[in-house]
């Protein structure tokens, strides 16, 4: 299984998108929203210099994920590939 996560394509994600780019995520479009997928089973997303308000990045799973939150912070999203 694929592990993705959905961004709703505004600005205000922009930086949340360029982010996970860096992060070695894959980017494509699913109609209103960026599908961004990951090679790897297990993803870091740190906050610090996206430039992204604490508010707007608790905003950022919204568009649903394929995989499961390991942990969600002010500073990081964590997830990893769902195993069922």
């Amino acid at each position: 299984m694929t592990l993705a996560l959905y961004v709703l394509d505004v600005a205000e994600f922009e930086p949340l998108v360029r982010t996970a780019q860096g992060a070695g995520m894959q980017l494509r479009r699913t109609g209103d929203y960026w599908e961004l997928s990951s090679p790897e089973p297990e993803l870091i997303l740190r906050r610090e210099g996206t430039e992204i308000r604490t508010a707007l990045w608790h905003a950022a799973l919204t568009g649903g994920l394929d995989g499961r939150i390991v942990s969600f912070t002010s500073e990081t999203i964590h997830l990893e590939e769902d195993p069922s």
